[in-house]
C-alpha cells in the first residue's frame, strides 16, 4: 500500500515585507491552492510559525528533494506573482498632478 504524501508548509509574513492581515490571509489562501493544484491527492496544510519551513511525509530520498524544491519554487512563483497584495493607488502620481495643477493656476 502506498503511502499518502503530506505537506504542512509554515509561513511567516517576513518573506513578503509589510502586508495587513487580509494580504497575508489571501497569500496563504493561493499557496494552498498552488499546492493543492500540484499535489491533488495529497493532504496539504499552510500554517502560521516565526520562521518559514516545511514537513514532508510520505516521500524519501529524491523524491523527498524534488517535493522540497517544487515547494521552494510555488512559494516563490506565489510571492512574486504579488496578486495576494491590496490594488494601491499611486499616491506619488497624484501629487505629480496636483502640483502640475497649481503651477498652470500660478501663470494666470
Amino acid at each position: 500500500m502506498a503511502s499518502t504524501l503530506s505537506i504542512s508548509h509554515y509561513t511567516s509574513h517576513e518573506p513578503l515585507g509589510i502586508v495587513s492581515d487580509e494580504e497575508y490571509q489571501r497569500f496563504k489562501d493561493q499557496l494552498l491552492e498552488a499546492f493543492r493544484d500540484e499535489w491533488p491527492d495529497a493532504i496539504v496544510s499552510i500554517e502560521d510559525d516565526e520562521e518559514p519551513y516545511t514537513e514532508v511525509v510520505g516521500v524519501s530520498g529524491q523524491a523527498e528533494q524534488d517535493v522540497r524544491d517544487r515547494i521552494e519554487d510555488i512559494v516563490n512563483e506565489v510571492i512574486d506573482s504579488g496578486e495576494w497584495r491590496d490594488e494601491e493607488e499611486d499616491h506619488y502620481e497624484e501629487e505629480e498632478e496636483l502640483d502640475g495643477e497649481e503651477e498652470e493656476e500660478d501663470k494666470f
